[in-house]
């Protein structure tokens, strides 16, 4: 094989691959074999773990149910034949529709006819990609066989190097500068087909910027940011970090704030990592979806409520596992599915299921306009599952799957919601109102809603009493009638049919016609005014009647029950 020494500068030409030195170090050329199926497929190969036997598969392209297996040797010898016919055999079981054999061999006639022969022991198609695919693949990416066969860390250090050089001198300008730390990258980029480097100049220090390549296998990777203990995103950090490699949430990580990573591929580049960001894309899966999805309360004695229909739009996957991502028709409730992968390769783990829901209506952009029928059955249905002991997700073709909680005091926050979007629903049905959702259902708009509500089914409402007043002009013998019925240290009862009256729920005004308001105890203001004005013969005659301090107010669309009289602390009641 061929190693470069330290210092040595490496020209962009290809490498050339001895492959029988090659077939000497299998860990090499696995890599090797790994990056090239990664090229050749970009985003839809999976590498297959080989540990304790692969199954006769190193890799697989699932949309074509294409099987790969890998063999370093580069002879089609007699031992070799009986390894190749051993991993199709094990490979058959898989049924795929094809089955390929990337092997650096220089096949002869007989080779090629014994590989013929082999297409009548299995039902699908089969294929021999020999040392001349490879090698074409390699010329077409040469940064694989470079990065495997030699030692990239001097393109770094070069490039950092050059770059300081660079800004200090800046003889060609900002734009020959820019041009200039393209280049680098380019060239840095070529030494290593997994991790692409980007060069910038950031408050007078150089900085690098790595990003996973698209054609490169799914990477194990560690990061270290060792925040501050007084840092407050330091918890935040370290949780999404582990997000984007644990299950593909993608992430920005500004140079300063990685201490190290751990990963072969990167330590290979030598960074100073005081110097470096990292750029983790989101490893979004697409295929599949959107896929419907229930979700039921289950409660103790295994029994499903009604369900709540989400619909699941893509999934992000990581090292850990996958998390998928959906929601429900109103977009106001986001679901977030968590699969975590066995932790060991024992048939007998299971897969861990987790469910994070997200209720975020006071969210929505003031435009957005939520049908609130559909809304209503969301939120019951979340205020049921905030009760149930558990719940279950159902999809397309699979049995309910459980999801037990921890135990969990409920929020209640739903109980108070479905109510007031009920309400919306009924001024909706019986005004013929359209209120504005979720607006109408905010909380500083839930009293009068429920006032409207109470209003239109006939109830005896309550009303605050500070928002009660009578204003009345009213000749002298009205006036005496009021300052006998309501001068006590008690007040009266008094029931009074207003009209006119609108209210305003999210800048919709709506009429209250009849409503009949009752004061349990109501009282005059200022009698003495109005003994007042009565001896000095005033004609016309203000009446204020207010509610007594300990009343109670009520509002009803229907004119109230007749009162009854009756006697407290030697005081009469009148109706």
């Amino acid at each position: 094989m061929v190693e470069r020494p330290r210092g040595e500068r490496l020209e962009r030409g290809s490498v050339r691959v001895r492959w029988d030195e090659l077939a000497e170090s299998p860990r090499k050329a696995e890599m090797l074999f790994d990056l090239v199926m990664h090229a050749a497929y970009p985003g839809r190969v999976r590498t297959v773990n080989g540990a304790g036997g692969d199954g006769g598969v190193d890799a697989w392209v699932a949309d074509e149910r294409r099987a790969l297996e890998f063999k370093s040797f580069t002879r089609l010898g007699s031992s070799q034949r009986r390894q190749v016919i051993k991993s199709l055999g094990r490979a058959a079981r898989r049924e795929p529709a094809s089955w390929t054999l990337v092997a650096p061999v220089h096949p002869t006639p007989g080779d090629l006819a014994w590989f013929e022969r082999l297409r009548e022991r299995v039902p699908f198609a089969l294929q021999f990609h020999d040392v001349r695919w490879l090698e074409s693949q390699l010329v077409q990416s040469p940064g694989i066989a470079r990065y495997v066969l030699t030692t990239p860390e001097y393109e770094v250090v070069t490039a950092l190097r050059e770059l300081r050089a660079e800004q200090a001198a800046l003889l060609g300008g900002v734009p020959d500068l820019v041009a200039r730390l393209a280049a680098m990258g380019r060239r840095v980029e070529e030494a290593s087909p997994i991790w692409g480097v980007d060069f910038a100049w950031l408050d007078g220090r150089a900085a690098v910027t790595v990003r996973p390549r698209p054609t490169a296998p799914p990477q194990h990777i560690t990061v270290h940011c060792d925040p501050a203990a007084d840092d407050p995103d330091g918890e935040q950090l370290t949780a999404a970090v582990t997000d984007a490699i644990g299950y593909g949430s993608g992430l920005v990580l500004e140079p300063g704030r990685i201490t190290r990573v751990d990963n072969a591929a990167l330590a290979a580049l030598g960074l100073p990592w005081e110097q470096v960001g990292m750029r983790l894309p989101e490893r979004r899966v697409g295929t599949g979806f959107p896929r419907p999805a229930t979700l039921r309360p289950r409660d103790a004695e295994d029994r499903f409520g009604r369900p709540l229909r989400l619909s699941l739009t893509h999934a992000t996957v990581g090292e850990r596992g996958m998390v998928v991502h959906g929601r429900d028709t109103t977009g106001v409730l986001t679901v977030q599915l968590r699969l975590d992968q066995p932790p060991t390769a024992d048939p007998g783990d299971g897969i861990t299921v987790g469910l994070a829901l997200r209720f975020a209506l006071g969210e929505l952009d003031p435009g957005d306009v939520v049908d609130p029928e559909v809304l209503l059955r969301t939120v019951e249905a979340l205020d049921v599952l905030d009760h149930a002991p558990g719940m279950a997700i159902t999809l397309a073709d699979t049995d309910p799957i459980p999801l037990d909680p921890a135990h969990r005091v409920p929020t209640e926050e739903f109980s108070a919601l479905a109510v007031a979007v009920r309400d919306v629903v009924l001024i909706g049905d019986e005004l013929g109102v359209v209120l504005p959702m979720p607006a109408a259902c905010a909380p500083r708009h839930r009293h009068t809603v429920a006032f409207l509500a109470g209003w239109l089914r006939g109830e005896q409402v309550p009303l605050p009493r500070e928002v009660v007043a009578c204003h009345q002009h009213s000749n002298p013998d009205e006036a005496r009638a009021y300052l006998d019925y309501l001068t006590s240290d008690h007040g009266a009862r008094l029931d009074l049919g207003l009209t006119g009256l609108a209210v305003t729920v999210a800048e919709v005004t709506i009429p209250v016609h009849p409503l009949h308001v009752g004061i349990s105890r109501a009282r005059l203001r200022d009698p003495d005014e109005i003994r007042a004005a009565l001896a000095n013969g005033d004609r016309i005659i203000t009446i204020e009647i207010i509610p007594a301090p300990d009343a109670v107010v009520t509002g009803c669309r229907t004119p109230p029950t007749p009162h009854v009289a009756s006697v407290e602390d030697g005081q009469p009641e009148d109706t």
